[in-house]
């Protein structure tokens, strides 16, 4: 029995030894990246934050970083919040420190500090899916994308991220505090997209390819059915149609834009249009495109 109850003891021992070893290693890593690599044979003393950082608490060490991030000095703040973090990470000050690392990169700006910021939320949620302040970090996560979008006639990988992550938000915290601006934020980045693909219909219209721009236009209807540019899309459509010969349904699309937005510049157009075209009798309602 004296023998069991050593040979727990020692196990228990020798378990707390190797996570204070596993903890010890990280803090050695960080330290190692904060004081640089010493040159061969001569090993330099540890400069005043190394020193810091190795005799302080992790209270002390993550106020003082917290400190430093109040005041935009955000490289010194990294300093002491990276440590706290890579070598207290499953603790309340070891979470904390690596979102306010990715707020001073998302406070920074710019395509470097927005991408940053972006892989230390990323981390974020995928260490902690319990963590208080999930929510934020997912906003924030899609805050980044939002602040790279491109405008209408660039590509708009970062608005489709943007809204894929806002999206994930709803889902998973349905009564968070970000719901509000996060459906607002999904309102016109949908639109953004719409207009992206309106420039390109736009485009084809103006080379003389009505049946390309109808097609493009036609899509748009369908696939946004909340677009807040609906004057200026039906008009394009009419022209598309009347360009194609399709005089009827031309004049159906130009009467919805003088009978849906009548103080739209897109409705005085359309009704100097529309009183040129003579619909046939045997035309038929197709908002379908042609294939040129």
């Amino acid at each position: 029995m004296t023998e069991m109850l050593e040979r727990s003891g020692s196990e228990a021992v020798k378990g707390s030894r190797a996570a204070w070893g596993s903890r010890w290693a990280a803090a050695l890593a960080v330290l190692a990246f904060l004081a640089g690599c010493a040159s061969a044979g001569s090993p330099k003393k540890p400069d005043k934050i190394t020193q810091e950082l190795l005799n302080s608490p992790k209270e002390v060490l993550f106020e003082k970083g917290k400190a430093l991030f109040d005041k935009k000095k955000f490289d010194q703040g990294r300093k002491y919040l990276n440590f706290v973090f890579e070598t207290y990470p499953n603790e309340k000050e070891g979470r904390q420190a690596l979102l306010l690392v990715a707020d001073s990169y998302f406070r920074q700006g710019g395509t470097t500090g927005y991408t940053e910021a972006r892989f230390r939320y990323r981390d974020y949620l995928n260490r902690y899916p319990g963590a208080p302040q999930r929510d934020y970090a997912r906003y924030q996560f899609a805050l980044c994308y939002d602040k790279e979008h491109e405008k209408a006639d660039r590509d708009q990988t970062s608005t489709r991220e943007a809204l894929q992550q806002y999206r994930v938000l709803l889902q998973e915290f349905p009564n968070s505090t970000y719901v509000t601006v996060a459906l607002e934020r999904i309102r016109r980045l949908t639109d953004a997209l719409a207009d992206h693909e309106f420039g390109v219909g736009y485009f084809y219209i103006r080379k003389g390819a009505p049946a390309a721009a109808l097609g493009r236009f036609t899509a748009i209807e369908q696939r946004y059915p909340e677009y807040a540019a609906k004057d200026k899309l039906f008009y394009y459509e009419a022209e598309a149609l009347r360009r194609l010969g399709r005089g009827e349904e031309a004049s159906r699309y130009y009467s919805r834009v003088i009978e849906e937005f009548p103080a739209s510049e897109y409705a005085r157009m359309a009704k100097g249009k529309a009183s040129k075209i003579r619909p046939a009798a045997s035309a038929s309602v197709d908002t379908r495109a042609k294939s040129e």
